[in-house]
């Protein structure tokens, strides 16, 4: 898988966990609102979210996510995890 597959790919789970299912009662986000995300805490709550249809067909060379985000380079990793701190930022001010 390219690189830029992987990357779009995270950033879709990206804005499904925090869009779609974030702020749900007892969600994650609200943890998340009451102190700064560490990169560590937001790549383990994308490699253990729940299981998505596309990974089998997108997960082509990587048996897990675990394994997809690790051969990301440091720079995408930071970049996926600013999104998910902006959009985090956006979702919390909503409600």
């Amino acid at each position: 898988m390219s690189q830029q597959r992987l990357m779009s790919y995270f950033e879709r789970r990206v804005r499904s966990l925090l869009l779609e299912r974030g702020a749900e009662p007892a969600g994650f986000w609200e943890y998340f609102a009451r102190q700064e995300p560490s990169d560590e805490a937001i790549l383990g709550l994308l490699a253990v979210s729940a299981a998505s249809d596309e990974w089998s067909s997108l997960g082509a060379g990587f048996p897990s996510r675990f394994e997809a985000l690790a051969a990301l380079p440091e720079a995408d990793r930071a970049a996926i995890c600013r999104e998910f701190r902006r959009l985090l930022a956006a979702v919390t001010h909503h409600c």
